[in-house]
């Protein structure tokens, strides 16, 4: 007779080895998730500092193209976010008393302003604009004013005093926190655009700059865009 062999059974399968194998699954489709949550938001994020430029280069260029149609002459700095006005066309030489013909151009620029601020498209937008004054390096001696310094800044308030009494609304145009957003400052000679060895240099460093600087993005975008490049950089 055949001798009968004895089935061997197959071990039962570790119910330890199911478990850690079932948790890492989980565990992955978790972090995949969360993954996908903060590559979202962080595109996101970056689109809204990506727009910031757009936005303002967007506004630079409405103000410039409406002061056109009044026949006025502006250049735009779109990498700084700068509408410039060249000394000749508002003061006389080493005076910051602004000229009837440099009244006319700020106050239809304070129009042009006035509505861009209220219009849907940059309501908000903007977090501060700066009225600079900027010389050429050649010390004043005209016994009005004791350096550029003093000339630069004068001629900077002397800029918004005309713009603002000419529209009192500016004055109040608050930014999205509810802070003013308008300012004044003076530079002297200390951020020259062109060769101070020349006249036309010179002539290009006497100006009045509008900065724009636009509204920072949120608390939240910024710690989501440091969190994914963090994790990308290690």
């Amino acid at each position: 007779m055949r001798r009968r062999m004895p089935q061997i059974e197959s071990p039962a399968q570790d119910s330890f080895t199911i478990s850690i194998s079932d948790l890492m699954s989980g565990l992955l489709a978790i972090f995949i998730l969360v993954l996908s949550y903060f590559i979202l938001n962080f595109s996101q994020a970056t689109a809204r500092l990506t727009q910031n430029d757009v936005t303002r280069a967007e506004l630079l260029h409405y103000l410039q193209r409406e002061l056109e149609r009044e026949g006025i002459t502006v250049t735009v700095d779109d990498r700084h976010g700068i509408l410039r006005i060249s000394e000749g066309v508002l003061f006389d030489p080493g005076l910051a008393d602004v000229k009837p013909q440099g009244q006319f151009v700020i106050q239809k620029l304070g129009g042009v302003l006035e509505i861009a601020l209220e219009a849907e498209q940059f309501k908000g937008r903007v977090e501060t604009v700066f009225i600079e004054g900027h010389t050429d390096n050649v010390p004043i001696n005209n016994g009005v004013f004791p350096s550029n310094w003093e000339l630069s800044t004068k001629r900077a308030i002397n800029t918004w005093l005309v713009m603002s009494n000419a529209h009192p609304r500016l004055p109040w145009f608050p930014n999205d926190r509810g802070e003013l957003i308008f300012s004044v400052s003076g530079y002297a000679d200390t951020r020259p655009i062109a060769d101070n060895t020349t006249e036309a240099g010179r002539r290009e460093n006497r100006r009045i700059d509008i900065r724009f600087s636009m509204a920072p993005p949120s608390e939240e975008d910024m710690s989501i865009v440091k969190f994914v490049q963090k994790e990308l950089t290690q």
